[in-house]
């Protein structure tokens, strides 16, 4: 630590048990680990149980006459003979950050093995060295990045290739660009555009930029956002907002990689890469009409679709526990809230329409001591096995009814049930009443109010049980 200081370096020590997870979250940083962490073997271990890569990532200083330890450290990560002097460290120091880390860098021949260095003292503590592409871009501090798109994304991340990102809103779509930017190495900035937001009559100068006296009140000239990108990542939010005139200037940028100024003739040649977010599948947008198909096809080199959490329980239920802790942290609360079974229950059958973002707006009311869903029933409930089932049965069935605009054929296809199954699912919990939706159409208003079910599939069910007779 005193020779990073004599180079005005601050290192972040980093606590054993985080350093897989230091790794996964800032893929741009490296980490130095002491020669006698008796944990070593737990670090590697932790890092391949989620995909971390370690060669790139990790440094360890090792003692040169420990000929095992030197070998079985160099398979794993870099290995560097423990520096006698502070000059040799600095100059250690000084490499490690001027390396550029390129993920999935497969090529070992800048690792030789341990150098020949007379063993000395080695640094007291985990640190992580700074990079200055990790997290500049502002990425949030907890992501979903032991998910398959993330592990897609850190495969494509050093590649020049324009990418599209496809997801209902609150999938994480912001998060993953901003990822992608971090894991690429590239020293450029991350410019974010939000499409809609920008008065179509503003967005020529705002996308493009503007030379002095192109209009009244232009006094000077001004780069605009795509300019701002040379060199790092644009990133173009919810692009299926933009008009059809403004997507005709935008393909000519991107085939060109270079932009005139509103006002000029002189072409300024650029080099960046584009991410851009929609809700609605651009292919989609073409049929409609909506979308330039262009535009699309010079766009959509690589697509990735962002999963909606609905659709992954199990996923919920993980991140949910893992923001609570986050949110402890961030709000400097006592850590450990309370794993109650019915939150779990509610947070497994819940709809989640605002996906990954409902749910950490969930998790921190809950860290602050608030109901995450519904009432202080989440709080005060409690019970023997056999009631924490039929209460997660009941919460998971009138959540999916009200999914689904109480058609119970509906329902019961979704929950991979048969209707009279689910029949008697309901009348068993005592689910009689569950209201009733008023945007629901004329065929599906429920009998009596309550529940509704597909003629043909009714009729069927009763010859069923005249038959069964």
């Amino acid at each position: 630590m005193r020779a990073a200081e004599m180079m005005s370096i601050r290192l972040k020590q980093i606590p054993i048990s985080e350093i897989a997870q230091e790794i996964a979250l800032h893929p741009g940083a490296r980490i130095l680990v002491c020669q006698d962490d008796r944990h070593f073997d737990k670090v590697i271990e932790q890092c391949h149980r989620i995909g971390a890569s370690t060669q790139e990532r990790l440094v360890r200083f090792v003692d040169g006459s420990d000929y095992a330890t030197c070998v079985a450290t160099a398979c794993v990560c870099k290995a560097i003979n423990i520096p006698e002097l502070d000059s040799r460290l600095q100059e250690i120091l000084q490499q490690l950050l001027e390396h550029k880390v390129h993920p999935d860098d497969d090529n070992t021949d800048d690792h030789p093995g341990p150098e020949a260095i007379t063993p000395g003292t080695p640094l007291q503590s985990n640190a992580s060295l700074p990079v200055p592409s990790a997290g500049a871009s502002g990425a949030p501090v907890i992501a979903d990045v032991n998910h398959e798109i993330y592990a897609v994304a850190r495969r494509i991340a050093a590649t020049d290739v324009d990418i599209v990102l496809v997801g209902e809103t609150g999938t994480g779509k912001d998060w993953l660009a901003h990822y992608i930017h971090d894991y690429s190495g590239v020293r450029g900035p991350f410019v974010a555009v939000n499409c809609p937001a920008i008065p179509e009559t503003l967005a020529e100068a705002e996308l493009f930029g503007v030379d002095a006296g192109a209009y009244t009140g232009a006094t000077k000239s001004r780069a605009g956002r795509i300019e701002s990108a040379n060199g790092g990542t644009l990133y173009l939010d919810e692009i299926d907002s933009m008009a059809l005139t403004l997507q005709a200037k935008l393909l000519r940028v991107l085939q060109d990689r270079g932009v005139e100024r509103v006002g000029s003739t002189v072409f300024r040649q650029l080099s960046f890469r584009v991410i851009v977010s929609t809700k609605v599948p651009l292919a989609k947008l073409v049929e409609e009409g909506k979308f330039r198909t262009d535009l699309y096809y010079r766009l959509s080199v690589v697509e990735l679709a962002l999963p909606v959490l609905r659709s992954q329980p199990a996923r919920a239920l993980d991140l949910f526990w893992r923001y609570v802790d986050h949110a402890a942290r961030q709000f400097k609360l006592p850590p450990g809230a309370d794993v109650n079974p019915f939150v779990e229950a509610q947070i497994l059958s819940h709809g989640w329409e605002g996906n990954i973002r409902e749910l950490r707006a969930a998790a921190q009311r809950y860290a602050l001591g608030f109901p995450a869903i519904g009432s202080d029933a989440s709080r005060q409930h409690s019970g023997s096995l056999k009631d924490l089932l039929h209460q997660f049965e009941r919460t998971l069935l009138i959540a999916t009814l009200d999914r689904c605009k109480r058609n119970v054929s509906r329902a019961a296809k979704e929950l991979g049930v048969e209707p009279h199954v689910l029949y008697y699912k309901l009348k068993t919990l005592g689910i009689h009443n569950v209201g009733r939706n008023d945007s629901d159409s004329s065929d599906e208003v429920p009998r009596q109010g309550l529940l509704a079910i597909d003629t043909d599939t009714a009729t069927a069910t009763a010859k069923g049980k005249r038959r069964a007779r």
